[in-house]
């Protein structure tokens, strides 16, 4: 059957390109422009293809599970990472930020699976009905095998010689690569195959938030980082009672500062969406909901500056007061994780000289 390849082409890298749109929303601090991803991908892409290809000259996986993680995994894991370094002097001077790793990884992986997809559908009979369903799995698959690669090729870059977390990356990626194409091969494991590709994109997305937990590029919570309404309110100041106060409009987040006595007042669904911002490793939904049964106003810190009061479902707080408790928490938080299993598994990615 004859394929437009353009059209082909132009359907895979854009259902691709929609994970990787997915993947950067959860960026809140230092999105990476899109054109520059758009170009990287396209260029990792053809060079991390002509490496594996190379490579396959040499090497000629049978379709088992065993070469599935020794051959092909390998095989095209290391071109990804290899192609991140070759890449890299076109984004060092923008590679400033640790989820950078992951978002210019994906990108790689993206442009790979890309090319890949093309080259499955233009031999088959029924070609866009095999990218639709490469897409759900192949690059969606593609893309959360690196993204342990992009933390670690991060750390190594930006932070502290890292060789030991590439390896350990290379190995995790390697192995959810295989085991992804293995329970493929075999037609015994292939039940096993949607339980471990859901694995897979779990672990991506915990891996992301452990990530924007450790990210430097948060804004201060000030009200310079603030847009100022004109819209009139009512809202009643729980510390002095006091009506009189201005609405303040900061990452879709609504704070309403007293003019008398300058504290800042947060409904729950505010508090809920900065916590998002400045604590991503915490369970929210455990902690809102555990302040919802209180009975009595909550001091959330030591020095009692942060109240919560349960009647009114707000926190009131100076905003140098809140700023300092969820640097303090998001510590508190990231030290719990790294306790763990995962995060002992992950600490040993390099986030253990982020410390």
């Amino acid at each position: 059957m004859n394929v437009n390849i353009f059209w082909l082409a132009a359907l895979s890298y854009f259902i691709g390109f929609l994970f990787l749109l997915l993947i950067r929303s959860y960026d809140k601090y230092d999105k990476e422009p899109l054109g520059r991803l758009v170009l990287f991908s396209f260029l990792g892409g053809i060079i991390s293809v002509l490496v594996s290809t190379f490579l396959y000259l040499f090497i000629h996986p049978k379709y088992n599970l065993t070469d599935a993680i020794l051959k092909v995994g390998t095989v095209e894991e290391f071109s990804k990472l290899a192609t991140l370094f070759l890449l890299y002097p076109l984004i060092k001077k923008e590679f400033d930020e640790i989820v950078d790793g992951i978002i210019y990884a994906a990108a790689i992986s993206l442009g790979f699976s890309v090319i890949e997809n093309i080259f499955y559908a233009s031999h088959a009979v029924f070609p866009y009905t095999l990218l639709a369903k490469r897409f759900l799995f192949a690059t969606i698959g593609h893309i959360s095998f690196s993204v342990y690669m992009g933390i670690a090729f991060y750390v190594h870059k930006r932070i502290h010689r890292n060789y030991l977390g590439l390896l350990l990356a290379f190995i995790l990626a390697t192995l959810a690569h295989g085991l992804y194409d293995g329970f493929i091969f075999n037609k015994n494991l292939v039940a096993l195959f949607l339980p471990v590709y859901l694995l897979l994109i779990y672990f991506q997305f915990r891996l992301l938030k452990v990530a924007y937990a450790y990210s430097r590029m948060k804004a201060d919570l000030s009200l310079s980082n603030m847009r100022l309404s004109s819209q009139k309110n009512t809202v009643k100041c729980c510390n002095c009672h006091s009506e009189n106060t201005d609405l303040y409009q900061f990452n879709g987040v609504k704070i309403y500062k007293c003019q008398t006595c300058e504290n800042s007042i947060l409904y729950e669904k505010d508090f809920d969406k900065l916590l998002k911002f400045y604590r991503p490793k915490l369970n929210r939904k455990k902690f809102i909901n555990s302040l919802k049964q209180l009975r009595h106003n909550l001091a959330l810190d030591n020095e009692n500056r942060l109240i919560y009061y349960t009647e009114k479902q707000r926190l009131n707080v100076k905003l140098m007061h809140l700023e300092t408790w969820f640097k303090t928490e998001n510590i508190k938080d990231l030290k719990r994780y790294h306790k763990t299993m995962e995060g002992r598994l992950f600490n040993q990615l390099g986030f253990k000289y982020l410390k």
